[in-house]
């Protein structure tokens, strides 16, 4: 049943990919802590990259409502580390890529939890801020109001970070604050109450 269940993601309909991949998700919510369902997570990781646009977007949607429904102690540190980076991996500048990157995006904020390891590692670390402040400047309102939500929650998930990037993080909250956009506006306040809450 969880396969044909999985198959259905391919579907052309938007709402029926949205309800499957509800299921999915609450599916996993019980499943993947009990250690069942392994394939599940590299199954939609894999497919994130797939040429096939519905089942790309599809399975974008379930990792985004699967980082929403599951604590970061409930998957095992490769299986995360495939997660963040089917989701960074989707984000582009790119007009073509835009449903793909509004969803990734979308998830990245619940995400954020989920790439302490990541964090740790320089590299990585730019890889995942590069695509941030890359969706932080999209011409997408959508897009870079997420993209603000994710930079919040990296503020205060990843704290220390704050310090590296200040530089960026200043010129892209200064933009989104500027904006004509009132929920971008909002969004760029929001971080830096956050960060002086938590300060």
């Amino acid at each position: 049943m969880k396969i044909a269940i999985l198959a259905t993601l391919a579907s052309p309909q938007s709402k029926v990919r949205r309800q499957i991949a509800q299921i999915l998700s609450s599916i996993a919510s019980i499943e993947i802590p009990r250690k069942e369902w392994d394939e599940l997570i590299p199954s939609l990781c894999t497919n994130s990259s797939n040429d096939e646009l519905n089942i790309r977007l599809a399975s974008l949607t379930t990792l985004g409502y699967i980082c929403d429904e599951l604590y970061p102690e409930d998957i095992s540190d490769p299986l995360k580390n495939q997660i963040i980076l089917a989701l960074i991996n989707n984000i582009s500048a790119s007009p073509d890529s835009l449903e793909s990157t509004r969803l990734a995006i979308k998830a990245l904020p619940n995400a954020v939890p989920y790439a302490s390891q990541n964090f740790k590692v320089d590299a990585e670390r730019d890889y995942i801020m590069e695509k941030i402040f890359m969706a932080c400047e999209s011409p997408d309102e959508e897009v870079r109001e997420f993209a603000l939500n994710t930079l919040q929650e990296v503020g205060t998930q990843q704290y220390e970070s704050v310090e590296i990037y200040f530089k960026q993080i200043c010129a892209v909250t200064a933009a989104a604050a500027n904006s004509e956009s009132n929920k971008v506006g909002a969004q760029a306040f929001e971080f830096w109450t956050t960060l002086a809450e938590d300060e």
